[in-house]
C-alpha cells in the first residue's frame, strides 16, 4: 500500500511538474512578441514620423486689384468706297484697370496708324477715364452708376470742334445671368448723358458745337468656350447750342477665340455712320455698308 501510495505521489508531482513547464514555456513566448512589436513600432517611427500639426492660417483677399487689356489690330474697309479708295490701318488699344472694394478705375486709349496716308490719317482717339461703382442687385438685375471723362486727344477734337472736356454720367442696367441658370450669357443696357465744355459754340469750320449728349449702348453675347460671339449697338444723340440735333450710330459683331486666360484673337466687322443720309435724311441705319463697313482682326492680351 504505501509502494502504491509513493507511486502516487510521484505521478502527481511529474503532472505538477510537466504543467509548470508548459505554464512557463506559454508566458514566455508572449513577452518574446511583445517586444518585437515594440521594436517594430520604434523603427516605424523613425522612419515615418507623424506629421505636424499646424494651426490654420486665414488668409484674406487684396482689397484692390490691377489688370489691363492690350489688343493690337488690322483694319481696312469691306469694300472700296466710290471714290476707290479701300482704307487700311493698324491699331492699338490699351486699357488699363484699378478695382478697389467696390469701385473700379478704367482707362481707355486708342492709336490707329494710317497705312494709306501714314504722316495724315495716322492719330490718337479721343480718350476715356471712368469711374464704375459696383452697385445693387434686384432679383437678377444688377444697376450699377458711373461717371466718365473724355479727354480731347484726336485732332479733330482738338484742331475742329475744340474741346476741352466731356463730362459723362451714366448707368449700366446688367442682367445676372448666373441666377438664370445661363451663365455663358451677357446682356447689357447702358445710358449716359455727357455735357461739353467748348472753347467756342461754333466749330471751326463753322458748324454749331455739341453742347450735351445722350448715348445709349446694348451689349450681348455667348460665350461656347474657348469661343464666344457678341453683338455691340450705340446709338448717340448730340445737341448743339443752336438745338441743331445730330444721331450717329455704331454696330459691332465679334467672334473671339480664347487660347488661354492671357492670349485670344478675334474677328469683327463694325458699321459706323450718321443715323440719317446726308442728302435725303432717309434711315442709315443698316447692318452694312459699302461707304463706312469696316473688317478687322485683333491679337489680343489680358494681364
Amino acid at each position: 500500500m504505501k509502494r502504491n501510495l509513493i507511486l502516487s505521489l510521484a505521478a502527481i508531482l511529474g503532472i505538477m511538474l510537466m504543467a509548470q513547464m508548459s505554464f512557463a514555456q506559454g508566458s514566455v513566448q508572449p513577452q518574446t512578441q511583445t517586444k518585437k512589436t515594440k521594436r517594430v513600432q520604434q523603427q516605424q517611427q523613425t522612419i515615418m514620423p507623424p506629421p505636424k500639426m499646424y494651426a490654420d492660417v486665414e488668409t484674406e483677399e487684396l482689397p484692390y486689384k490691377l489688370s489691363a487689356a492690350l489688343s493690337l489690330s488690322y483694319e481696312q474697309n469691306a469694300e472700296e468706297n466710290s471714290d476707290g479708295i479701300r482704307g487700311r490701318g493698324l491699331g492699338l488699344y490699351f486699357a488699363p484697370k484699378f478695382e478697389y472694394y467696390d469701385f473700379s478705375i478704367r482707362a481707355e486709349l486708342f492709336y490707329g496708324y494710317d497705312l494709306n496716308q501714314p504722316s495724315e490719317g495716322s492719330d490718337w482717339a479721343d480718350g476715356v477715364v471712368s469711374l464704375l461703382y459696383k452697385g445693387w442687385k434686384l432679383s437678377a438685375i444688377k444697376i450699377s452708376p458711373y461717371t466718365s471723362v473724355e479727354l480731347p486727344l484726336s485732332k479733330e477734337s482738338r484742331e475742329n470742334r475744340e474741346i476741352e472736356l466731356v463730362n459723362n454720367l451714366g448707368v449700366l442696367v446688367a442682367l445676372d445671368t448666373k441666377d438664370l441658370n445661363v451663365p455663358d450669357l451677357s446682356l447689357s443696357y447702358s445710358v449716359a448723358y455727357g455735357y461739353y465744355t467748348n472753347k467756342y459754340t461754333t466749330r471751326v469750320n463753322g458748324e454749331p458745337a455739341t453742347e450735351y449728349k445722350i448715348v445709349q449702348t446694348v451689349k450681348a453675347g455667348y460665350n461656347f468656350n474657348p469661343v464666344s460671339v457678341s453683338v455691340k449697338f450705340k446709338f448717340t444723340s448730340s445737341y448743339s447750342y443752336e438745338d441743331v440735333v445730330r444721331s450717329g450710330f455704331f454696330l459691332q459683331e465679334n467672334i473671339s477665340y480664347e487660347v488661354n486666360d492671357t492670349l485670344g484673337f478675334s474677328l469683327y466687322h463694325y458699321n459706323a455712320a450718321p443715323f440719317l443720309k446726308d442728302a435725303t435724311y432717309e434711315n442709315n441705319l443698316q447692318t452694312y455698308d459699302r461707304e463706312t463697313s469696316t473688317v478687322g482682326v485683333s491679337t489680343d492680351l489680358s494681364f
